[in-house]
């Protein structure tokens, strides 16, 4: 089999960054690249991970001192592949680490490795990540299969998921149905220990050690901002599986907090509540905070929950305004975000509310009601997020004409994945908007500043 090596690129956020301080600033460990890798170990190829947000973040922000850590791993491991995986809030860090890779082995005079990239932009936009970033081949969709046929010298042109420049179909591929035939993330792949340093991940209030994991793939709602249903099958682990799963993390580690990064694990609830239930009859041996929507928050599942560790929620409130959640396709009412609130108050839940402003239509109004829902439920923590119409969402694809003009560089793309675009949706004016928008993250900042979840 062929030798890879999987380049995890760094944050734009963190280039020039000399005072790193992880405690205030925590970084989540990359869970999904790092436990592809070892899948393909475990399938018997050579593989090894430059994570540039560590090499980073431990160089102070110098992106010259991080490619060096690169090109030395490159001189010892010598890959004949190179595979990078981005979102398009990293396409710029991607195509900067890219070209120094290429100059490297060009000016040395070594074998140019086969240079390929997969991840959310790849799969979503093929045909323009060639032309931001010439790749010999893309993979899109879920990696393991196509990159493991690719690994064994398959005929690339036969394999479902790999597309070559200037391919005019797509085939899918195949994908892992069972998530617990997956062996639990090897995290002696990276420097482990620089994400498990305890952090105010979870709460501002208290330090943790902290690991993100994942339970299922995929989603069952589609909100027309969000692009995490775009391209996966909803499926999940058993709770057997899963359990395994956190044994082993917390085995390696020696962490006993988790993040979980499914987009809802209401998504599955039944097979979540027996999750739950086989961590009570072990006596609750972990915390977790996990993602949920206000449509399935009750308070027997809450309670649940609760006794099996939870120790925060995070819900997606969006907005205040009834209409602008049903623009979103929010598919929730403001009344169960009151309920949810209500509920997580008296069962003593911490939560944490998201919140978008500058969405399409968005009227004075409208941030009113949505200032209105925060003082109502008082979140334990808030985040008043910018709207950004990103690559694959259903705002995106319906707004398209309006959007890409705008985007005309590779730093553009990256702060529209990054929701720093500056464009402009509201229908506010737009010294108004300004007016609300900094209205209401001064009162996020107030809110998160007396958060304290002991």
């Amino acid at each position: 089999m062929m030798r890879l090596l999987i380049v995890i690129p760094w944050s734009p956020f963190h280039v020039g960054l000399k005072d790193f301080d992880f405690a205030q600033m925590p970084e989540r460990a990359p869970e999904s690249m790092v436990a592809l890798a070892t899948f393909l170990r475990e399938k018997g190829a050579e593989v090894a991970v430059a994570d540039m947000q560590c090499h980073l973040l431990q160089c102070q922000g110098d992106t010259a001192q991080a490619l060096q850590r690169l090109y030395a791993q490159c001189n010892e491991w010598k890959p004949e592949v190179i595979g990078f995986s981005f979102f398009t809030a990293r396409l710029k860090p991607a195509a900067d680490i890219f070209e120094g890779l290429r100059n490297h082995f060009l000016s040395h005079r070594l074998p140019l490795p086969l240079m390929i990239a997969g991840g959310v932009h790849a799969t979503l936009l093929p045909q323009l990540t060639f032309q931001q970033i010439p790749f010999d081949a893309l993979i899109v969709g879920e990696g393991e299969m196509p990159l493991w046929q690719l690994l064994r010298g398959e005929d690339m042109n036969e394999i479902p998921g790999v597309v070559l420049p200037g391919a005019n179909r797509i085939t899918p591929p195949q994908v892992v149905e069972h998530l617990d035939e997956l062996p639990p993330a090897d995290w002696s792949l990276i420097d482990f220990p620089f994400y498990t340093q305890p952090a105010h991940l979870i709460s501002s209030g208290r330090l943790d050690a902290v690991l993100p994991v994942t339970f299922g793939r995929g989603c069952n709602y589609r909100c027309n901002f969000c692009a995490h249903a775009c391209f996966l099958k909803p499926r999940c682990h058993s709770a057997e599986g899963f359990l395994r799963k956190l044994d082993a993390y917390a085995a390696q580690c020696h962490v006993n907090t988790f993040l979980l990064q499914d987009s809802s694990i209401g998504n599955y609830k039944k097979e979540w509540a027996a999750v739950c239930q086989a961590l009570i009859a072990r006596g609750t041996p972990y915390r977790w905070w996990a993602n949920l929507r206000a449509n399935q928050a009750d308070r027997e599942f809450l309670e649940l929950l609760k006794r099996a560790g939870c120790i925060k929620l995070f819900f997606g409130f969006e907005s205040g305004s009834q209409r602008v959640l049903d623009r979103m396709n929010k598919r929730i009412t403001v009344e169960q975000c009151r309920e949810t609130a209500r509920l997580c108050h008296e069962l003593d839940i911490p939560f944490y509310a998201s919140f978008i402003v500058n969405y399409f239509g968005e009227t004075e109004e409208d941030l009113a009601l949505t200032e209105q829902l925060i003082l109502q439920t008082r979140p334990t923590s808030v985040a008043v997020n910018t709207f950004s119409p990103i690559p694959g969402s259903k705002d995106y694809d319906a707004h398209r004409d309006e959007i890409v003009p705008h985007l005309n560089s590779l730093d553009d793309w990256t702060m529209l994945g990054c929701l720093y675009s500056q464009l402009y949706f509201s229908h506010l004016p737009k010294e108004r908007f300004d007016y609300w928008r900094q209205r209401l993250r001064n009162l996020r900042q107030t809110i998160n500043a007396h958060e304290d979840s002991d």
